[in-house]
């Protein structure tokens, strides 16, 4: 199916959910839904749960329509509403779990997954975050022009190469994955599958953040797009000092790693 179909039918269902929303479901009070779906013992898409942030009208009148028959009367529209979605958006309903509803102007946008809203202060660093580290990710591709990276876990070391020959390397550490299928981000301190060394590396590059009232350094892995990884990568380089973060491309998303200590391959000869 063609991008503008799928943007033209998406939008179509979200204009059909605006006024129930809006009506029943006191839109205009809060910014973001986070309706859990599953499903149920026939194979139907049921709401489990769901949970508003960024409430900006009473909090009280909010709860108590979330709690009342019109609210339970909606849940079977918005499950379909979040099954169709998932749908469109090419995610299996079962990995995510459901879709956030997020106030956009007049109406409302929605992504796959429970995506939180991101901490305040990331969310106002952002921009100036990923413009810094796109600026050391341009200086890196203009200085190594590579075809491949070879990552070595073990020995915490990436190597930038081209046609077989080795470019550069740098000192590197796992930061985190995105999974693309059930759009989550996890820190490489939790994940089982990366060897110790390397797990300890990535916790001390979390531990040594001074943002600590940001729930995203603390929560081992969250539902998110791949630009929050970017920015959350770029917020670790920044405060690690580092030279930029390279992407490695997995079968079902993508691997963050931060490099520092940045030489070229006739630097490592001397």
């Amino acid at each position: 199916m063609a991008d503008v179909e799928i943007d033209r039918m998406r939008r179509e269902i979200l204009d059909e959910l605006r006024p129930l929303l809006l009506d029943e479901l006191a839109g205009d009070g809060w910014g973001r839904a986070l309706v859990e779906v599953v499903r149920a013992p026939g194979g139907d898409a049921v709401v489990a749960g769901i949970e508003v942030e960024e409430i900006v009208g009473d909090e009280a009148h909010v709860d108590a329509v979330f709690g009342g028959d019109a609210a339970r009367a909606l849940l079977p529209v918005i499950a379909r509403a979040t099954e169709a979605l998932c749908a469109l958006e090419g995610v299996d309903l079962d990995s995510v779990r459901g879709g956030t509803f997020v106030r956009a102007g007049e109406g409302f946008a929605w992504m796959p997954g429970l995506v939180r809203a991101p901490s305040l202060r990331l969310d106002r660093e952002r921009d100036a975050l990923v413009a810094s580290l796109r600026d050391k990710n341009e200086r890196l591709r203009a200085r190594f022009e590579a075809d491949r990276l070879e990552l070595d876990v073990e020995a915490s070391r990436l190597r930038w190469r081209a046609g077989g020959r080795e470019l550069g390397s740098a000192r590197a550490t796992l930061i985190g994955t995105f999974a693309r299928g059930p759009r989550t981000w996890a820190w490489a301190w939790d994940n089982p599958s990366v060897p110790a060394s390397a797990q300890r590396a990535s916790a001390a590059l979390t531990d040594a953040l001074p943002e600590r009232d940001l729930w995203e350094i603390t929560s081992p892995s969250f539902h998110t797009d791949e630009p929050t990884a970017w920015a959350l990568s770029a917020l670790v380089c920044a405060r690690a000092g580092g030279d930029g973060v390279q992407r490695m491309a997995r079968p079902d998303g993508a691997l963050f790693v931060l490099v520092r200590d940045v030489q070229g391959a006739e630097d490592e000869r001397r």
